[in-house]
């Protein structure tokens, strides 16, 4: 059954412009939803760490019992996410085609804003809950990144942002490097003196042909789509080159022995071809796997037990703010909300799932809150 206020919400988050470093409507709108909802709301200065226009918004609502549970989505999305207009049909939302949809993360926003309404309304005792909605998630985490773990009091959290129908808990995601390469050849006129140019294109050429990369094992991956070069003529020997890409594991020793691998090949060609390398290995989030039996994962369950949901645990191939705010101590898993395809022009939501899952972000706070004492 449609919940059509849930909607309307929806639809209106969807249709307000939003990028990474660049959420201030979309948080404007938030901030007064959060006041409404009676929480205290601050805004951090999470957006100077990475030259944004806007922090994170994190709402508080006290609660009577003793005891806190965290609530985060995020609030910008992957590029062509402007100007996106939804479009119903046979109880999917899509975008027009032109643009990707927003479902990930707007769908996330909503099921926690909805989820907290209902919360609130059944009048049961309730536990502190902490929301985060975060900037800059989509292009390095970096809200998450900025949040101090400590300041909260949560110790448990769901991150509504996730793939897959309602149900579906990401326990695990892998951690992630970015690895830079750059290196320096030599000029040389191409038609009357080749010989003495150092061609810089051609040793990342080999580079990247002789270097492990796609799928390194069921844990690890490695990516290098981004190459450019100095070159500006064709009769010049190339004499700069350079590739940026990525390399991700669910096992960290894995993920840092290939790093290690990577420093160790790229400087090995460069040395054969005779030129200048310059390299950058920036570690971008840490890993994070999660037992079943853990509290957050016990409370999952047995709130999607008594919606009658297919409740599983899976891990994810994405990093997400859980990475960070597991790397501080709190256990934090992804919450499903029925989008598919996310990232592409072909995204698309589940209605049906997106409504409940306002009323599983209900039923994760209120079993939660069956643990919690009095205070």
């Amino acid at each position: 059954m449609k919940n059509e206020a849930m909607y309307r919400e929806l639809l209106d988050l969807l249709t307000t412009d939003s990028a990474s470093g660049k959420e201030s409507a979309i948080a404007d709108k938030l901030e007064i939803k959060l006041k409404e909802l009676g929480c205290t709301v601050t805004r951090d200065n999470a957006g100077e760490t990475f030259g944004g226009e806007c922090g994170n918004l994190i709402g508080i609502l006290e609660g009577e019992l003793d005891g806190s549970v965290m609530l985060s989505s995020h609030m910008d999305r992957v590029p062509n996410g402007y100007g996106i207009q939804p479009v119903e049909k046979d109880g999917v939302l899509y975008s027009d085609g032109t643009t990707i949809l927003a479902a990930d993360d707007i769908s996330g926003v909503c099921a926690i804003l909805e989820g907290v309404r209902r919360a609130k309304a059944s009048g049961k005792p309730l536990p502190r809950i902490e929301i985060i909605f975060s900037v800059g998630e989509e292009t390095g985490l970096f809200g998450a990144k900025a949040i101090d773990v400590s300041t909260l009091k949560s110790r448990i959290g769901y991150i509504f942002d996730s793939p897959g129908g309602l149900g579906r808990f990401v326990n695990g995601a892998p951690g992630m490097y970015h690895l830079n390469v750059t290196l320096t050849g030599r000029p040389a006129h191409a038609g009357n003196e080749p010989e003495k140019g150092i061609d810089a294109g051609n040793a990342m050429c080999d580079m990247l042909a002789t270097l492990k990369q796609g799928r390194l094992d069921p844990q690890s991956t490695a990516n290098f789509p981004m190459l450019s070069t100095g070159s500006t003529s064709r009769n010049v020997v190339c004499d700069l080159a350079s590739f940026k890409g990525e390399a991700r594991s669910r096992d960290l020793q894995k993920l840092e022995d290939y790093v290690a691998y990577f420093e160790a090949h790229c400087n090995a060609v460069a040395e054969k071809h005779g030129v200048g390398i310059q390299l950058e290995k920036i570690q971008n989030f840490l890993p994070f796997l999660i037992p079943e039996d853990d509290q957050v994962l016990q409370v999952a369950k047995a709130a999607s037990e008594k919606l009658g949901l297919d409740y599983r645990v899976e891990v994810g191939g994405g990093g997400m703010d859980a990475n960070i705010y597991n790397a501080q101590g709190m256990a934090t898993v992804g919450v499903a909300t029925g989008y598919t395809k996310n990232h592409t022009k072909a995204e698309q939501l589940v209605l049906e799932d997106f409504f409940r899952s306002g009323e599983l972000c209900q039923t994760l706070i209120e079993t939660f809150a069956e643990s919690c004492a009095s205070k």
